[in-house]
């Protein structure tokens, strides 16, 4: 992969001395975490899971309630009792992981489909202030350094703004 990208980047350098080339770099994580549309979203996602958030919290010091209780009534309960108290908390441990796994897959596929809908608004962006301004090359994400004058991210949140 470094052998590939030190070929483009002579590629790139011998390109630009024949010629003027235009070259752009985004910082994704700067544009995502700056759209509006993306706090939006975030905040939607967490109002929505909220209520099954504070449920799972009560499940949890119920939970915690019962092994305080037990510890404290263990001298007095029969063997018997013991285990069923025990089996009534491992149960109640393995649902609240259960729905707390649920919980979490369904935040996850939320902010998958939310980080979709921005990357298609990126990448739509990118495209258009490419031909509008003749850009002849547009990098995305991870660079060692990337001049200033070369960063157009600015210009992408300016342009997906201005959309919404």
């Amino acid at each position: 992969m470094k052998f590939f990208s030190l070929i483009v980047l002579i590629l790139i350098t011998s390109i630009s001395v024949a010629e003027n080339t235009k070259i752009g770099y985004v910082d994704v994580d700067l544009v995502i975490n700056s759209l509006t549309k993306y706090k939006e979203d975030t905040d939607a996602i967490i109002l929505n899971f909220q209520p099954k958030k504070l449920e799972l919290l009560d499940l949890f010091d119920h939970i915690e309630k019962l092994k305080i209780n037990l510890n404290l009534t263990k001298s007095s309960l029969s063997s018997e009792e013991y285990k069923k108290q025990i089996e009534i908390i491992l149960k109640l441990e393995n649902s609240f992981q259960n729905e707390t796994d649920q919980w979490q897959a369904a935040i996850n596929q939320q902010k998958a489909i939310s980080l979709e809908q921005i990357e298609t608004l990126i990448n739509k962006a990118v495209r258009d202030l490419a031909n509008i301004e003749n850009y002849d090359l547009i990098f995305y994400s991870n660079a060692a350094y990337v001049a200033e004058e070369l960063n157009i991210s600015n210009q992408i949140i300016s342009a997906i703004e201005s959309l919404n």
